[in-house]
């Protein structure tokens, strides 16, 4: 028996000992790396951490492209805004123009001078009129320099005030020529009569504003400033506003002139004419003090 424990022993002793070798290298292992840091705590979280960093820093490039692409984006459609603009400032330049037509411009005739007035301050007057007409010639030229619906209907605006305060101007026979190529033009023309309509429905002007939306809704049916204007002549008349109308100094002038005719054609027998004319002056100056006249004594004319 003691013979087979010795045997033994020899056979578990080598076992025994290469188990110790082992477990003394793994131990000699795990401390070189915890001296190295590698299998402690913080250095799992310190490559946790790195790989959060890669996947910020990935979602921040990715992030930056596309901002890069939203701004080319955005910078692409304030170019294609910006080129629209300009072609349509091209088209109004274009319209703007004076065509040169094949009749010779006549020179306008001077006005006779008043009485006492030497010849030499009739022709000062003519001249400081034509200098007047060409800056406010020049000014409608910089208007529609700017190339966008404001200046387009400035610088028409400007036009109109030519043609009315200066006639016989050469400026003015220009300004009308300009303004009628941009009322022909199908894109130009219902903006400004829709434009200078609305000014006058604004002011209360209702009787010119009616003139001007039933030309607009005429001349330009099809068109989207054609239904505005429809639709404003629709709200006139539903709303009576024509009495409500506020009439220019001029106007009431022509109102005036109508009812004293009315007059004199009653006060020597022509009755029918006496009607026409009260009548002219209730139908297009509605609401103002000779359209209350004019009605009143309306009733006289009837019969023979």
């Amino acid at each position: 028996m003691t013979l087979l424990r010795r045997f033994g022993f020899l056979w578990i002793a080598p076992i025994v000992l290469a188990l110790m070798a082992t477990s003394a290298q793994a131990r000699s292992s795990s401390s070189r790396n915890n001296r190295d840091g590698r299998n402690t705590g913080p250095y799992r979280l310190i490559e946790g951490d790195t790989d959060s960093q890669k996947e910020r820093e990935e979602r921040r490039k990715k992030e930056e492209e596309q901002r890069k692409q939203q701004e080319e984006a955005r910078k692409k459609q304030e170019e294609a805004r910006k080129e629209a603009a300009a072609k349509k400032a091209e088209a109004a330049k274009e319209a703007a123009k004076p065509k040169p037509t094949a009749k010779p411009t006549v020179a306008a005739k001077p006005k006779p001078a008043a009485a006492g007035t030497k010849s030499g301050t009739g022709a000062k007057t003519d001249e400081a009129r034509e200098a007047e007409a060409s800056k406010l010639r020049e000014q409608a030229n910089k208007d529609f320099e700017k190339g966008d619906e404001e200046g387009l209907l400035a610088g028409a605006k400007a036009l109109r005030q030519l043609v009315a305060e200066y006639d016989g101007t050469a400026a003015a026979q220009s300004a009308q020529q300009q303004l009628d190529l941009l009322l022909a033009d199908a894109q130009l023309g219902p903006m400004i009569l829709l434009a200078e309509a609305q000014e006058e429905f604004d002011a209360m002007r209702y009787r010119r504003a009616r003139n001007k939306f039933q030309a607009l809704a005429q001349r330009f049916p099809n068109s989207e400033q054609g239904a505005t204007a429809r639709a404003r002549l629709a709200e006139i008349e539903q709303n009576d506003l024509l009495k409500k109308s506020v009439y220019t100094d001029e106007e009431l002038e022509d109102a005036r002139l109508w009812y004293l005719a009315g007059n004199i054609h009653l006060e020597n027998g022509r009755k029918g004419e006496a009607a026409s004319a009260y009548r002219r002056v209730v139908e297009e100056y509605p609401g103002c003090r000779y359209a209350v006249l004019a009605e009143e004594r309306l009733p006289s004319t009837l019969g023979t």
